[in-house]
């Protein structure tokens, strides 16, 4: 079996990462990259140091694109820009026409009207399928099914695919057979933490200095952020919104560890965010259906810098016995994910702590780095990718499966 291929808004393509390791698993099962759509230098750069083989077959600009010109293709996938979806951004919004980065979603319709390929796999952000923006959502897949092409979606958190980041993105696989389907991989118990993907010995460079961690405690002396490395805490109850008490003495082992609780509506919708002494990053889960909330331990939350008008994500300082936060493009800036060593040191990140967080294989993360690629920039690309372990269950699923491949094309 050999599939062809088209990644579109490719950055490095973390899609044919994905192939090329099902292709490794599996002797019956091959791709070729018929053509790829990039137009971030960077990422154009990074992407021939990892598929030198197809470094002329970059379109470019979607936009810009004469379908007729591109080799017929088997799978298209496409990761339109996710900025004005993302809690993270402005939420602009990506409607047709609307103009905005996230509105390229709709460049992916001409390629495929024009081109009919059999499978369409889709990735953005959980946002997309939130209430603000589920009517969008919603149209896109009726655009698609007006072609022919039955949808299967579902959001898939990194950290149940062997990946120790808490990464929820909505992924959407479409068959154009109305007869079609597809089943998402199963959940896996996660073997690895934070500290399994951390390096050894890294540079001076990415540790906050003392002046630094001196200011941290001037400015959130007295409230429930600020970092004190000497006190100890090893029992603790949080109290839910329903009554319930959490006992926090199996978490807190060394010293107060803070993080934020989330509740959310039967929407999905965020209402109230606020501060909580417990080791793990909290968020709030509905149960049995009604408005009351139980905290479902997350990762190893232990501080939070203080960086005014960033979205909180950005400033939280995370242990290493927990599971990394989702990864963004943050350009630098100084606000890469921050970690806490048990010296109590705190350091950003590298760049290749960042990338094995997206699963990319030491040897790809080599030639990456062989590219001359700034730092800034390979965080940046890192963020912006896709986690090549929900990429390939995904595939696996597509390609090998027995009770699917009676609909593929070989």
């Amino acid at each position: 079996m050999k599939i062809r291929v088209f990644t579109s808004f490719s950055g490095y393509d973390s899609q044919c990462l994905a192939l090329t390791r099902l292709a490794a698993t599996y002797r019956d099962f091959d791709y070729e990259l018929v053509g790829w759509s990039e137009i971030d230098k960077y990422a154009i750069q990074a992407h021939n140091a990892l598929f030198p083989q197809w470094a002329d077959r970059n379109y470019g600009d979607i936009s810009k694109i004469d379908w007729s010109e591109v080799p017929n293709f088997d799978l298209l996938t496409y990761s339109s820009p996710c900025q004005d979806f993302s809690q993270a951004g402005l939420q602009r919004g990506g409607e047709k026409g609307s103009r905005t980065r996230s509105s390229l979603l709709w460049e992916c319709e001409r390629a495929i009207r024009d081109k009919r390929p059999k499978y369409l796999v889709m990735e953005n952000v959980a946002a997309l399928v939130s209430q603000k923006f589920i009517r969008l959502f919603n149209a896109w897949q009726l655009e698609l099914e007006s072609y022919g092409y039955r949808n299967f979606a579902k959001v898939l958190n990194a950290k149940d695919y062997g990946v120790p980041q808490n990464r929820e993105r909505i992924f959407m696989v479409s068959v154009l057979d109305e007869q079609a389907r597809y089943e998402f991989p199963d959940p896996m118990p996660l073997p690895l933490r934070l500290k399994d993907v951390l390096e050894p010995k890294v540079d001076e460079r990415y540790y906050m200095s003392e002046k630094a961690l001196e200011g941290l405690n001037r400015r959130h002396q007295g409230d429930d952020f600020c970092y004190h490395p000497d006190e100890r805490e090893h029992s603790k109850t949080i109290t839910t919104e329903d009554g319930a008490g959490t006992n926090l003495a199996n978490y807190i082992k060394e010293p107060i560890v803070l993080g934020w609780s989330r509740s959310s509506n039967d929407k999905g919708e965020v209402i109230k965010r606020h501060p909580v002494q417990v080791a793990n990053c909290v968020t709030a889960g509905k149960r049995d259906n009604t408005q009351n909330y139980v905290v479902e331990p997350r990762c190893h939350v232990v501080a939070k810098l203080d960086i005014p008008g960033k979205h909180e994500s950005c400033c939280r300082v995370h242990g290493i016995d927990g599971i990394a936060p989702t990864q963004n493009c943050c350009e630098g800036g100084g606000l890469e994910t921050k970690i806490m060593e048990p010296s109590y040191r705190i350091r950003k990140l590298t760049e290749r702590e960042c990338f094995r967080l997206m699963d990319v294989p030491e040897e790809y993360i080599d030639r990456i780095q062989a590219a001359g690629i700034s730092r800034s920039q390979q965080y940046k690309m890192a963020g912006n990718s896709i986690v090549v372990a929900c990429l390939y269950y995904i595939f696996d699923k597509m390609f090998t499966n027995t009770d699917i491949k009676e609909l593929t094309l070989f």
